[in-house]
């Protein structure tokens, strides 16, 4: 006798040794482990069971769902009529015809055998496990950690018979639920990518077993044609995240039909959205179109056990583990999706079933291609190169031996944002301190999850060890916290701008903590800005080369042994922009002590607003010999003079991403004093080219440039300006910093351009920076700055003519004329012909007739049917 699940639980079912070995892909099932049974008068149209949580599908949050003999679990009433259960956009006449969410392992008409050998043990088992955390008691396995919580006494049950205020006994959270959670975590990670992020409060697991064909007979049911299969669908507490795992143990028919005819009611296994939303296959193959009982043969994690597939279903369902199904049919899984454009940084991803022999590549658009290796059969993790690109990319994952065998590429998507707006950058406390001299404060927070770091010589070796991605010991790394500078520079190699990343120092090191209170808590630390574990500069570089650095950005990644000068950092965590200042010192003060006097502080900061102030001056002379940016940004992108212009004219304005009231972002430093901010919605085009001295200059035609236009707005609404007196010396604390025109663009510019293409570091470099070397941190040098960065005077705005639609057809057009047009169609909304200076505009609108909110959908199935529940008035509104 053994085991089938690996819990140490006297519940646990035992079988003979070819019943488990049949059944190695099941968790444990039946009354003995805590299952109810569907109640035999149920079995048709399905037993509603409450689920005691929200759980996530579709996008919708169900607190019950609908057990069926069926093979699904449903949110809706199922029109079962006729040998084919229809669901779906493509079989239902919705809304005449009901279109239920629903999750369906195998959708299709079957039947309970009620005699015979088949019939023991027959039936659907159910049963909801929740966490102990989730009713106030201690578990070894949530993040009360060794706490004290006692058990709810309220409802008077003990926690073996069923939870604290569920009535039905279905219900389980002791110690083996914690466990059972947790085992489903681990088996999570090992299929899909980003799954280590999730945190199973609350699993329903259902078992269809030795279910038969609905119109099989006894000899087609002697002869083995009958199903076994499970469903396991996991969430959390907040409802945020959903997943459900699929395991088929046994499909021993295609269809509804006998003698394994298979015309008539093909099963199917898929997921419903309900109401036309969509579905989703689960094996979309054309395999599983012949015959679906291939899915009990194949498998989304074939390294693990067969018969199981994986899946994300919280917003859309989302294919996980691998498959060989048609590269493109869903775009794969990709986890982290929104990345750091500085790439150094890697990401797991969900597509074909990999092969350890065979190398692999993630192709990016328009961009370099990123080397990946293989974790197991389903996940593979991909090192991304630096993008210099703001926006989502196109990214395509295949062997790079494609051309050797007729694999298509998986498509997937990643959306790159600049380090200002990386939402997993490194938290180092307030940003707004590491901009001020002195900074207030020497010991700075650091903190990060230890999950995101792996150890790289145990994780090169994972096929040779056999680590899974779910042991503890593979995130036991020691950090190190680096120091990068940014600079632009120019190459006469490759005649543009080139962007520099140089690694400047080591701060500090850390032993990342990998034990398992960390897998979901943060891990705090201190970093001391006196003190420099080691310099990656030589003492000339340290006094010279180390001030053409203006911005930089902290780093954490894994030490690398052997690299002695930082070249070849590992991928890792990066901050948002911040001065290094704080790094520089006089040439007798070496970071020798790691404590420092008052005197000593005061003549640091001596030094710093002294060597700012040379900083200042070779800015405006490096800026000075540029090109005169200001009368194109005046010219051809004026600031709007109030700021109800700036709202409304979008086309060629949008809310600042990180200084608005819109997209408020903590890496705000430069703008704080107004209210509200807005920039060049795209690059601004230029209309001056070769010496401006020509008749015709102003006719040739525009062409994109690297500039870009900030406008800023006081409490009142109106255009904050920049001061120009001969002398200015802004208060330090107090902020008044209107908006002004940037040289590099804040979300970049293409490369061909030659310059300034660093979405976030270029606008850093060339613009934001200067202004706290010039106005905070040197004295009397802000008029300096505004010479160069005089802002916008909105002389040479022309506002856009604005027209609208609201309400029921109401019309005011671009020209100030006004109707009420109701009338549902599809209408020209704006049109401009071409000229040769301006392209073709063509707006279109579709307008549909506005639903009776009076209808009573009370009276649904007695007195109306739901087509009938909406009806549409005389009004027509804008979809």
């Amino acid at each position: 006798m053994s085991r089938v699940f690996g819990a140490n639980d006297s519940r646990t079912q035992e079988v003979d040794e070819a019943d488990e070995i049949a059944r190695m892909n099941l968790v444990p099932f039946g009354p003995e482990n805590g299952d109810l049974k569907v109640n035999p008068g149920m079995l048709t149209a399905g037993q509603t069971i409450d689920l005691h949580l929200s759980f996530p599908f579709y996008g919708g949050l169900y607190n019950y769902t609908t057990i069926s003999v069926n093979g699904y679990l449903a949110f809706a009433t199922v029109l079962d009529q006729g040998p084919t259960i229809n669901v779906g956009p493509e079989s239902t006449d919705w809304p005449r015809q009901q279109d239920p969410a629903m999750i369906a392992p195998y959708l299709c008409k079957q039947q309970i055998p009620q005699s015979g050998n088949p019939a023991m043990r027959a039936g659907i088992y159910y049963r909801l496990i929740l966490r102990q955390s989730l009713f106030g008691r201690d578990s070894n396995s949530n993040l009360n950690l060794g706490g004290t919580m006692q058990q709810s006494s309220f409802f008077g049950q003990r926690p073996e018979l069923a939870c604290p205020g569920t009535a039905e006994s279905y219900a389980r959270c002791d110690a083996q639920s914690d466990y059972f959670l947790d085992e489903m975590m681990r088996w999570l990670q090992e299929g899909v990518a980003g799954a280590s992020m999730f945190r199973a409060d609350a699993a329903l697991v259902v078992t269809w077993h030795n279910t038969a064909s609905a119109i099989a007979g006894r000899s087609d049911i002697d002869a083995g044609q009958s199903a076994t299969y499970q469903a396991i669908w996991l969430t959390d507490q907040p409802g945020r995240l959903s997943y459900v795992i699929l395991n088929y143990d046994r499909l021993g028919f295609d269809a509804q039909d006998f003698r394994a005819n298979s015309r008539s009611g093909r099963c199917r296994a898929l997921f419903n959205g309900g109401n036309h939303t969509g579905v989703v296959e689960v094996d979309p193959t054309q395999a599983y179109k012949t015959t679906p009982k291939v899915l009990a043969q194949r498998s989304g994690v074939p390294h693990v056990v067969r018969g199981r597939y994986m899946f994300r279903v919280d917003d859309v369902v989302r294919p996980a583990g691998c498959s060989n199904k048609t590269g493109g049919t869903y775009p794969m899984m990709i986890y982290p999706n929104i990345v750091n454009m500085l790439g150094e940084m890697t990401v797991d991803v969900n597509a074909l079933c990999l092969d350890r022999s065979q190398t692999y590549i993630l192709m990016i658009e328009e961009r370099e291609v990123a080397s990946c290796y293989v974790l197991n059969a389903a996940i593979a993790r991909c090192n991304l190169p630096k993008i210099y690109d703001w926006g989502t990319k196109t990214v395509y994952f295949q062997p790079q031996s494609k051309g050797a065998n007729d694999e298509k590429a998986f498509v997937g998507y990643i959306y790159f944002v600049p380090p200002t707006l990386d939402p997993q950058r490194l938290d180092i406390g307030s940003i707004y301190e590491w901009y001020k001299n002195p900074m207030p404060n020497y010991l700075m927070p650091i903190t990060w999850y230890p999950r995101n770091f792996t150890n790289p010589e145990l994780f090169n070796n994972l096929n040779q060890v056999g680590t899974r991605i779910s042991d503890d010991a593979l995130y036991g790394v020691q950090l190190g916290l680096y120091v990068i500078g940014y600079r632009e520079y120019k190459d006469d190699e490759i005649k543009k701008f080139r962007p520099e990343h140089r690694t400047l120092a080591r701060l500090a090191t850390y032993t990342n903590r990998n034990s398992y209170e960390y897998r979901w808590k943060p891990q705090e630390e201190v970093i001391n800005l006196n003190q420099v574990q080691q310099w990656y500069l030589t003492d000339w570089e340290r006094w010279n080369t180390l001030y053409t650095y203006r911005v930089g950005y902290l780093k954490l990644a894994p030490i690398r042994p052997n690299d002695l000068n930082g070249t070849e950092l590992l991928s890792g965590l990066v901050t948002a922009p911040i001065s290094l200042h704080w790094l520089w010192s006089p040439e007798d003060d070496r970071f020798g002590q790691t404590t420092f006097s008052q005197q000593e502080r005061d003549q640091r900061t001596e030094f710093v607003s002294r060597k700012a102030k040379e900083m200042c001056h070779d800015w405006y002379d490096e800026d000075g010999a540029l090109f005169n940016f200001i009368r194109d940004t005046e010219t051809n992108s004026s600031c709007p003079c109030v700021e109800t212009q700036a709202r409304l004219d979008l086309g060629r304005f949008m809310p600042h991403p990180r200084c608005s009231q819109t997209f408020r972002d903590i890496t705000c430093t430069t703008v704080i004093g107004s209210k509200n901010c807005y920039m060049s919605a795209q690059n601004i085009y230029g209309s001056y080219a070769g010496k401006g001295n020509t008749f015709d200059n102003m006719d040739t035609s525009r062409f994109m440039t690297h500039y870009g236009q900030v406008c800023c707005y006081d409490e009142a609404g109106y255009l904050m300006q920049t001061p120009y007196q001969p002398v200015i010396k802004t208060q330090k604390e107090y902020f008044y910093n209107p908006g002004y025109p940037l040289r590099a663009y804040e979300f970049g510019t293409p490369p061909y351009m030659g310059q300034f293409e660093v979405p976030g570091l270029s606008v850093f470099h060339n613009d934001y920076m200067p202004y706290f070397l010039c106005c905070k941190f040197a004295d009397f040098r802000c008029q300096m700055f505004y010479w160069r960065r005089p802002s916008s005077a909105c002389q040479e705005y022309q506002p856009p003519a604005t027209g609208q639609v609201s309400g029921a057809g109401v019309f005011n057009t671009i020209d100030n004329d006004k109707f009420i047009f109701n009338e549902p169609g599809v209408y020209n909304f704006l049109y401009i012909p071409k000229t040769v200076r301006t392209p073709e505009v063509r707006v279109q609108v579709r307008m549909e007739r506005y639903p009776n909110r009076k209808v009573d959908f009370g009276l649904l199935g007695r007195y109306i049917s739901q087509a009938e529940l909406v009806q549409p008035t005389n009004a027509t509104v804008i979809t």
